[in-house]
């Protein structure tokens, strides 16, 4: 199989300190949700055929242990997740014979330098956002990561990545000597043996996985009923 992998593996979080409701300048409660419940998709570049960068808010601080401790964090307080389609690669190896054995994996964060001038762009982006006027009602300020140089910005970043949990591409379909599956989900040169999640997408999706790998398994057992029936 392929030991190449992509992922939605980048967020980094901007806080908006948000005063009490009746309180400095916001004079209005940001309402409470659970999650964000709107999403905003976005090219970094004009050139991308497709949406690289995503957000949406969560209503709580969110920080690394790697930043946590640089910065202060407001009582109150609300958040943009910044996801990205990194154009990095990472990588999944054996560590030993034992099937047993757990496999190395390097994320790869950053490899290609053109993610960090593209996260870079969405956590400016993600700023004015927080900066505009609809929003004014609800914030008294950006908190987190503040006003900053360059390379502060870059540390910022570099120290807040995570994953979004969404590594695809390990079993990607194709007909070259890299891909796994056809476009049936045939492992290629092994009978009887298909693949049905997002191991098997060329490269990841623009949003989350879980509804692409909902059609991947219907269109698998689809494939497997016209066999039977045919």
């Amino acid at each position: 199989m392929s030991s190449r992998y992509q992922g939605w593996a980048v967020i980094c979080t901007i806080t908006s300190h948000s005063a009490p409701c009746g309180r400095g300048l916001a004079s209005t409660c940001l309402p409470r949700a659970l999650r964000g419940q709107t999403v905003s998709f976005w090219k970094s570049r004009g050139d991308l055929d497709a949406p690289n960068l995503f957000t949406y808010s969560i209503p709580a601080p969110f920080l690394t242990p790697e930043n946590a401790p640089r910065f202060h964090v407001p009582r109150q307080a609300w958040s943009f997740a910044i996801g990205m389609r990194p154009q990095s690669r990472g990588i999944v190896t054996l560590a030993g014979r034992n099937p047993s054995d757990p496999p190395r994996i390097d994320a790869g964060y950053l490899r290609n330098p053109q993610d960090l001038e593209d996260i870079l762009k969405g956590l400016a982006t993600c700023r004015e956002i927080a900066r505009s006027a609809a929003l004014r009602p609800f914030t008294k300020g950006d908190s987190i990561p503040g006003e900053g140089s360059r390379s502060e910005l870059e540390r910022y970043v570099r120290d807040g990545l995570v994953t979004f949990w969404h590594q695809s591409g390990t079993a990607r379909m194709g007909r070259d000597d890299a891909s796994v599956v056809d476009g049936r989900l045939k492992v290629h040169g092994v009978d009887g043996l298909r693949i049905a999640d997002a191991s098997i997408l060329p490269r990841v999706t623009t949003g989350n996985t879980m509804a692409p790998c909902v059609v991947i398994g219907e269109q698998a057992a689809m494939f497997l009923r016209e066999e039977r029936e045919g």
